[in-house]
């Protein structure tokens, strides 16, 4: 997962743009689940994945300062550029090459082949696929019933694959366009990133060739086309209100990510305050008599990040420099790290690279 306009940008100038024909839900409903989960008190999670361009590293939590990876692998060997690689909440992992899916059952010990307990190779059906064979998959995400979801900038789509994966599995489940003339997603053609909240509502963040930024959600059961959440924020995270531990004195619902915008509301008469490209939080559902404006940020430009209401914290990877740092949830306007620890992998792995994060039990 990415983050700040920079970043964003240097992904999008990467991808191709392709306008599609259609912006709406296409194929069945979603087969695995005909109601989004009920929201639960999320689990003390015991592990951190961190990926940085390709490498993984496996942490221990909680996290201090002498913290060190307890594993570090690499994700694809041979592979030309790093794979897509989503995590579910399981802790098991997904990765996908221009042309494969391998699946990792936990504990994940190598991402060699052999170790992979799945390996699909990507069709038509599933996904789109060039005249060279391959597909130009940009993101992956697991949703809350453990569907898959691609996300190819070849034709600016995103599929579901349903829930249980298995050797069986040749199409997708439903089919989201964005990039259509006339739709609300007119112009948005380079997909960037996709999460989902507890209520299995799909958020894509996806640019222009301008470029220019937005976040769009698509509620379950995904019938009607994906609608302009009106932010700015890549990297996007949620914390509903269900999932602080019962020990919580205040259980708000929040968004977090990197937002490039304005930081207040006006005042009377005066224009708008330029726009900042900061770390973010905003209360959930946004407030309308305040505005679309952030109630807490931090001067930072982060590439991904992940929120642990279990422990109050959130994990937060520098576009700088690839360091992991943890901030206090809620944020706090002008918060420090309480642990900040270096990426491991140079240059070459750590600066302004594709990064992901994710927690695992």
């Amino acid at each position: 997962m990415k983050s700040s306009s920079l970043f964003a940008w240097l992904m999008v100038a990467a991808g191709i743009a392709v306008a599609i024909s259609g912006c709406i839900a296409s194929g069945p409903a979603p087969l695995a689940q005909s109601q989004p989960p009920l929201p639960t008190a999320s689990p003390a999670a015991h592990l951190l994945y961190v990926d940085h361009y390709g490498i993984f590293y496996e942490y221990a939590l909680p996290l201090t300062s002498a913290s060190k990876p307890v594993r570090t692998l690499t994700e694809w060997p041979g592979l030309i550029s790093p794979p897509v690689i989503a995590a579910d909440q399981y802790g098991n992992v997904a990765l996908g090459s221009p042309t494969q899916l391998r699946f990792f059952h936990v504990p994940i010990t190598s991402f060699a082949a052999s170790h992979a307990y799945l390996t699909l190779t990507l069709t038509p059906a599933m996904t789109g696929i060039g005249g060279s064979g391959q597909a130009d998959l940009v993101d992956m995400e697991y949703d809350p019933n453990e569907n898959l979801w691609l996300l190819n900038d070849l034709n600016s789509e995103v599929s579901e694959l349903a829930s249980p994966i298995t050797k069986s599995t040749v199409s997708a489940a439903l089919t989201i366009g964005f990039g259509a003339p006339g739709s609300k997603t007119a112009g948005y053609t380079d997909l960037i990133e996709a999460r989902f909240d507890v209520n299995a509502a799909l958020y894509v963040y996806a640019a222009t060739s301008l470029p220019a930024y937005a976040l769009f959600k698509i509620s379950f059961p995904y019938a009607k086309p994906p609608s302009n959440v009106g932010l700015n924020v890549s990297t996007p995270d949620f914390v509903d209100s269900s999932q602080w531990p019962p020990t919580a004195p205040v259980a708000p619902s929040l968004l977090v990510g990197q937002y490039d915008g304005s930081l207040r509301s006006p005042s009377p008469g005066q224009p708008p305050s330029p726009p900042a490209d900061v770390m973010a939080q905003f209360p959930q559902p946004l407030n309308p008599q305040i505005g679309p404006y952030p109630n807490a940020w931090v001067n930072t430009l982060t590439t991904a990040l992940i929120a642990d209401p279990y422990r109050y914290s959130f994990y937060a990877l520098s576009m700088i420099d690839g360091s992991l740092n943890v901030y206090p949830l809620p944020l706090r306007g002008g918060a420090t790290p309480s642990v900040s620890l270096p990426c491991l992998g140079g240059p070459s792995h750590c600066s302004q690279k594709e990064e992901h994060i994710f927690l695992a039990p």
